[in-house]
């Protein structure tokens, strides 16, 4: 069973922002890696969404695409919800899930 992926605001903003940040600072071969990397960890979270780690504070998951930049989601019974596409060079305090 894939559970559907559902984008918070605040999510698709942050993925956009990284991507722009990535066009000012790197390549399009960089870009497209973080794209391919991005697809690839939503098809795991769509087909198993407890595959990655578990926050008991924030109660959500924390997927790391690179490791400057994690992915942190909920489950909401039968749907995922991505929260941000944070910058984990970020003060880690002004996560706010």
């Amino acid at each position: 069973m894939s559970y559907p992926i559902i984008w918070s605001p605040r999510a698709r903003i942050s993925y956009y922002k990284i991507l722009d940040y990535l066009d000012e600072q790197w390549t399009l071969r960089e870009i497209e890696n973080f794209i391919d990397r991005t697809e690839q960890a939503l098809s795991h979270i769509s087909r198993n969404p407890l595959l990655y780690q578990y926050s008991k504070a924030n109660e959500s998951y924390r997927c790391v695409l690179v490791k400057q930049v994690s992915l942190f989601y909920r489950i909401k019974s039968t749907q995922v919800e991505l929260l941000v596409f944070w910058d984990n060079r970020q003060n880690p305090a002004r996560l706010l899930l």
